[in-house]
């Protein structure tokens, strides 16, 4: 068995921080949602994840609301946060705290040649570019 260095030992306690980090926020968003959802008497929402969207129709005060969020191209899709920005624009409210807790997708491509992995470090929301 190889022995962790300490840089890979402190690389996992960063990505166990980060993790737990995400989870918190994931959490208080679910609880935003349920705040938001209490003020209707009607909701429904259409998810299609292949789309990456959530349509959010409800009745809040006797009126039909109609609420609906799109991922961008790289943006990783999580439903909790498409829920509270579909919910959030159907009752007209800034969604921009929303907006900044969604993540992009990493995408690397290697046209010609090999990386040695152990070398390479990507942080999250972060573009990286390989030279060699």
């Amino acid at each position: 068995m190889n022995t962790p260095s300490k840089a890979s030992y402190e690389a996992a306690l960063e990505t166990v921080k980060r993790y737990e980090d995400r989870q918190a926020q994931l959490q208080q968003l679910a609880k935003d949602l349920s705040y938001y959802l209490s003020k209707f008497t009607d909701k429904k929402f259409k998810i299609n994840k292949k789309d990456k969207e959530v349509i959010f129709t409800g009745v809040v005060d006797g009126k039909l609301v109609v609420g609906k969020s799109v991922c961008a191209k790289n943006d990783k899709y999580e439903e909790i946060i498409g829920k509270l920005i579909a919910v959030k624009k159907a009752l007209s409210e800034e969604v921009d705290d929303v907006i900044k807790l969604v993540e992009t997708e990493q995408q690397i491509t290697i046209k010609y040649g090999s990386i040695n992995w152990d070398q390479i470090t990507i942080a999250s929301n972060q573009l990286a570019e390989v030279k060699y």
